[in-house]
């Protein structure tokens, strides 16, 4: 075969590979997200994806008031806990959901649904409903181009899920179980050598200060935790007092808000320096 069949052949050979294996990348229109966030001890993300407004109407418009919608663009938005959880006052149990959801100009039918193979709403069933559950829109004083979903408002046994878009917010509670969880936890180590750590201690008495269970429990573990520890905390210390302000025991707050600035200060801490300065000043 001339050379120059054999070259002309071997282009067109890698001509059609190249056709074959070429692919062009763009940007997606609807771009895809994830947010993650840890509520107390529970693990919660959202998975979607986030159109923009693009100078469209959108509730009335884009997306229909009184029809289900994916709640974002492509897929339906996903989301998951890691523990049972309360959403909009309704019972979740653990495990990952499709949220889709009704808008309407005074109300919202918000709908977790529990498959999540379906592509945007088609073939949605209401059998297929977990739950669903009504919350009131709010008027943004400001547009959000690009639809989001936040988790705010973290509390340690809950938080504020919202999605905003355009000018519209709608807002869930969220409530999970750090209270059951924690305490399940202290009643596994109590009694044992492993909750006589000063660490241990001091997040149990810390977490019963917070949380507001039995203080003077809280104030026992702290104390301990601030004697055995091999090297004085000022951390531990300032909890400490405050507890001791909570108690009424002021002289003892003193006493702990003394020692947390003595040790903040040996250890070039102006935090903790302030926090002892600020406890004293009301005393």
């Amino acid at each position: 075969m001339p050379f120059q069949k054999r070259a002309a052949l071997a282009g067109f050979a890698m001509f059609l590979s190249v056709s074959a294996s070429a692919q062009l990348n763009t940007p997606a229109a609807s771009p895809h997200s994830v947010l993650e966030q840890t509520v107390g001890l529970t693990e919660v993300a959202i998975d979607y994806s986030r159109p923009s407004i693009k100078g469209r109407e959108i509730f009335g418009g884009l997306v229909p008031y009184g029809e289900v919608w994916r709640t974002g663009a492509n897929q339906p938005s996903k989301i998951s806990f890691s523990d049972d959880v309360t959403l909009g006052g309704e019972a979740i149990p653990a495990g990952q959901y499709a949220l889709y959801t009704i808008p309407g100009k005074n109300e919202w039918t918000v709908i977790v649904y529990k498959s999540t193979d379906l592509w945007g709403s088609m073939g949605y069933d209401p059998e297929g409903d977990l739950v669903r559950f009504k919350v009131e829109p709010t008027r943004l004083e400001h547009s959000v181009e690009s639809m989001t979903f936040s988790i705010d408002a973290l509390r340690n046994d809950g938080a504020v899920l919202s999605l905003d878009w355009d000018r519209t917010r709608i807002s869930m509670p969220l409530e999970v179980p750090t209270a059951q969880k924690v305490m399940a936890q202290i009643d596994e180590l109590k009694g044992t050598p492993a909750f006589e750590k000063p660490s241990v201690l001091f997040n149990a008495g810390t977490y019963y200060h917070e949380a507001g269970k039995d203080l003077e429990t809280a104030l026992q573990w702290v104390s301990k935790a601030c004697e055995s520890s091999e090297r004085p905390a000022y951390w531990m210390f300032a909890r400490k007092a405050r507890i001791e302000v909570d108690l009424g025991m002021n002289e003892a707050a003193k006493a702990s808000a003394e020692k947390t600035l003595e040790l903040a200060t040996a250890g070039g801490n102006p935090d903790y320096q302030k926090i002892a300065q600020d406890i004293l000043a009301k005393l």
